[in-house]
């Protein structure tokens, strides 16, 4: 499982247009803007409320405003509070590019602000002799820096504990040199460099100010000074000379956080952690202490410099909000829940502190007819982002220098001062719970909690989920995607008295009343023993067996319903919806130790992941067999025979339906309704539904509209000439041939073909033909026989679902030496084709068992076009990277496995 101390970030600062600023992909990256929004407009209405408990900048509630619907979005920390409302309200262009300009001009000392902090970076072109301004410069760190725990706290600037300066980055837009002209120039750095980097005061007011923006931990005093000591005596000076400003004037919220942004952009670049151009390493405090990279080199980047930088990446960021799918979105703040029914657009935002949460769920189940109407009806957002090192590092330091101490105050930097934490998931759960529980009185009656997952894999799909559960609220669906999609998931819950999940149906699909202790009841199970009356849930003690139990039942229906295999990850969100509904998950939280705490959760999140495991395991293998390393299928023949087809087939037919009978529609609108097609345990993924969108896609297709040019009646046209042409190469080549019934009643010409076929071969005695019964080869679509010595069975399909055919029904045709079998298949169809075989571990063992051998219909025509052939004629034409079209060798046709 991978480490989450690992996955909190970037390796490097990414300056590239994204959708949320560089910084916060770190911090707190935002949620799937697809995802969002197809949930609020399927779960909610006009002027329903829907809460972010875990915000991360305004995102899920700006989501929420552009389709007509009150937000209330409770911030996981003051940073990403700073974000929302930019998010929510960007700033006019022209107001923030005022504000900079009146920062930049704002007088200082004889002259401008900008003039006076370029000046400390001053430098002489090393062309034309001129006074310019550097980017960066390049100290060569000491040889102990990398085996020192922090930076020491540079009192002696003779002592050069920096380093030595030894390169100097800078622009010269006068000099007429040919080398480079007005572009970034380098050089060796002089004394007068190493001068003017020494001339400010180690102990400056500026230090001493900035000091006192960053709580002193309890024991860590020297945490403070080390932080400050990433930056240069005179990048303190400039960042807070430019932070003053930020604070001094009174300006529109909005243009004064997208100014506190900015900054935060240009204050990591302008420390030690810049080893390299556009590379910042990760900030790393362990033990209260600072420890700095083990580069060689680092930047003194000039902050003036990174400051107007962080202006351009929030302008583009502001551009981006305006011209982005949502468009132009301008919140009204409200104080309180009662205020969102005043105006349209309106936003409760708050820093999700446990007091804030718990005065306004108070406030709320007070008085609920002041609600009336704007009660919450989904609860949306992503799980929390985990406190791993650099988050809890990166955050304390970016909040104490834009916020100051108050906000950076409420952050819980214990994990930084001690030893590492390792329960971050029990952390997360107990996270979930305690906000789900506080938020859930004030949900509808009909309310559902949606939380999204962009991290952590399957333990953290089960630290969610029972979180949830330990909150009181229920499963209603659950999914985990691919690891390489990114190991993201979502969960959606039904909250505590509100209406439960569907109940169960009848075989007629009606849906079954929810009859106290009764079918569709979800606070009762079924009693144990035959005439045992339903027991309530919570009644019942939690059994590890029963666990067990349920889950291999819930993984046997899940892949007879799916059709095909399923790894882990595609299980674990039906295997964890089907334990809440037995009752399982809620018996499981009960004899917890009391809610609060990470402790709580920690080992049962452990105990719960290896149970679902070692159950998949089976032991005994009677139901469940892994086919492949951590992929599952059914071992029982009575399972696989009540399986349904294969996911892949369906999600084909589905396609090809969509295209001919749905008319032109987008490449995007297709994939949705697929995707809405196939929920739950059936949701494909998006490599399948783009391979079966490419094979059946029109030659005048384009990614807006997307059509097909296949007919059914030409593909069985077309199949019929196949069939006919087979039997008759079967008599050219000296064989019997049969014709399966619904082939015989085919009509060619006005014939049925039938008629290709003598009286003998009509009678259609298949007996010793291959180990099967006389029944199941009669199905097969055509057969070439030399009764005792060969038998060729031929299989001709226009598409590539391949599961009826080769999982089933030739499944039940032992195979032989003497017996070789061919899938005479669409050329159209050869890349689906492939894309099926390498996703289906079941399909691979069948080819290589059962001896087949695939071959293309443009081949058949080929080879019957030959003077005279024979079998041997034959094999260069077989596979869908047949040797006919590139004058390779092909592998025999009997050998153990063919060439596909």
């Amino acid at each position: 499982m991978q480490n989450p101390l690992h996955m909190a970030g970037r390796e490097h600062l990414n300056g590239a247009p994204g959708l949320s600023l560089p910084i916060f992909e770190r911090l707190a990256p935002p949620p799937p803007p697809a995802i969002v929004k197809s949930r609020i407009e399927a779960l909610t209405t006009g002027n329903n409320v829907v809460i972010d408990p875990f915000g991360r900048g305004g995102w899920v509630a700006r989501a929420a405003l552009d389709r007509g619907r009150q937000a209330v979005s409770f911030e996981t920390t003051p940073l990403s509070r700073l974000l929302a409302e930019v998010v929510l309200r960007p700033p006019d262009l022209r107001h923030l590019d005022a504000a900079f300009q009146a920062i930049a001009s704002a007088p200082h000392g004889q002259t401008t602000l900008r003039a006076a902090l370029n000046d400390l970076f001053a430098t002489q072109c090393l062309s034309c002799g001129r006074t310019v301004v550097l980017d960066d410069l390049v100290w060569e760190a000491p040889r102990s820096a990398g085996r020192h725990r922090s930076p020491e706290r540079p009192t002696d600037p003779a002592a050069a504990r920096r380093g030595h300066a030894a390169r100097r980055h800078y622009r010269c837009a006068i000099c007429r040199d040919q080398l480079g002209g007005p572009e970034l120039r380098q050089g060796d750095a002089d004394e007068a460099d190493r001068a003017r980097a020494a001339e400010v005061e180690p102990e400056s007011r500026a230090r001493r100010l900035l000091h006192d923006r960053f709580p002193v931990p309890p024991g860590h005093d020297d945490l403070v000074e080390e932080l400050l000591a990433l930056h240069t005596p005179r990048q303190l000076v400039s960042l807070h000379a430019i932070l003053e400003r930020i604070d001094a004037e009174l300006r529109a919220p909005a243009v004064e956080a997208a100014l506190r942004l900015a900054l935060l952009q240009a204050i990591v670049p302008a420390t030690r952690l810049a080893t390299a151009p556009g590379k910042v390493a990760r900030l790393r405090i362990t033990g209260g202490h600072v420890r700095l990279p083990a580069a060689a080199t680092w930047r003194e980047r000039n902050p003036w410099l990174a400051f107007e930088e962080g202006i351009r990446l929030v302008r583009g960021f502001v551009q981006r909000l305006d011209s982005g799918a949502t468009g132009v979105v301008q919140a009204r703040f409200r104080d309180d829940l009662r205020g969102l029914a005043e105006q349209p657009d309106s936003v409760l935002v708050r820093v999700a502190t446990p007091a804030v949460i718990s005065i306004i769920a108070e406030a709320a189940a007070k008085q609920p007819g002041a609600l009336v109407g704007l009660r919450p009806r989904l609860i949306l957002g992503q799980a929390p982002p985990l406190p791993s090192p650099e988050r809890l590092a990166l955050g304390f330091f970016g909040t104490g220098w834009v916020l100051g101490q108050a906000a950076a105050s409420t952050l819980d930097l214990e994990p930084l001062l001690g030893a590492p934490a390792g329960a971050w998931w029990g952390w997360q759960a107990a996270r979930i719970e305690a906000q789900l529980a506080a938020i859930a009185p004030l949900a509808t009656r009909d309310a559902r909690a949606v939380l999204l997952l962009d991290e952590g894999g399957s333990a953290g799909l089960v630290a969610t989920a029972l979180g949830a559960v330990g909150a009181g609220h229920r499963l209603a669906a659950a999914s985990l995607d691919a690891p390489d999609e990114g190991g993201g998931g979502l969960l959606e819950l039904v909250p505590p008295g509100s209406h439960g999940p569907d109940a169960p149906r009848t075989r007629a699909n009606v849906a079954l009343p929810p009859l106290p202790g009764g079918a569709g009841d979800p606070d009762y199970v079924r009693g144990r023993g035959i005439f045992a009356p339903p027991e309530r849930i919570d009644a019942r003690p939690y059994s590890p067996e029963e666990a067990a139990a349920a889950v291999v039942d819930i993984a046997v229906d899940t892949l007879q319903a799916r059709g095909e295999p399923a790894d882990e990850e595609r299980l674990l969100g039906e295997i964890l919806v089907g334990l809440d509904r037995g009752g399982h998950l809620r018996r499981f939280v009960r004899d917890l130790p009391a809610a609060g705490t990470s402790d709580r959760w920690s080992g049962p999140i452990e105990t719960l992941t290896a149970l679902i495991r070692d159950a998949l395991a089976d032991p005994d293998r009677r139901r469940l067999e892994e086919v492949a390393p951590g992929t599952w299928w059914l071992a029982s023949a009575d399972d696989r025979a009540a399986a349904a087809l294969p996911l892949a087939d369906r999600v084909e037919w589905a396609v090809f339906s969509l295209l001919s009978t749905g008319g032109p529609i987008t490449q995007s609108a297709l994939v949705e309704r697929i995707v809405a097609m196939f929920p739950g345990h059936d949701q494909p993924d998006e490599p399948l539904i783009l391979a079966c969108l490419e094979s059946y896609r029109g030659a005048a297709a384009t990614a807006v509209r997307v059509a097909t040019d296949e007919e059914l009646n030409r593909r069985s046209s077309e199949q019929s000439e196949l069939l006919a042409l087979l039997v008759e190469l079967g008599h050219r080549l000296g064989m019997r041939v049969w014709l399966g019934p619904r082939e015989q009643a085919r009509v060619l010409r006005g014939k049925p073909l039938g008629d290709l076929l003598d009286d003998h071969e009509r009678e259609g005695n298949l007996t010793g033909l291959a180990r099967a019964s006389e029944v199941d080869l009669e199905q097969v679509a055509c057969i070439w026989y030399l009764r005792g010595r060969l038998t060729f069975l031929f299989e001709v399909d226009w598409t590539a679902m391949l599961g009826e055919t080769i999982l089933r029904r030739h499944a039940r045709i032992a195979p032989d030496d003497q017996l070789v079998r061919f899938l005479v298949v669409a050329p159209e169809r050869a890349e689906l084709i492939r894309a099926k075989v390498a996703r289906s571990v079941l399909v691979r063992r069948a080819l290589e068992r059962d001896n087949w051998h695939l071959l293309k219909w443009n081949h058949v025509r080929a080879f019957a076009n030959l003077d005279g052939p024979t079998l041997e004629d034959l094999e260069p034409y077989l596979g869908l990277d047949a040797p006919i079209e590139s004058g390779r060798l092909q592998m025999p046709m009997f050998a153990e496995s063919p060439a596909t």
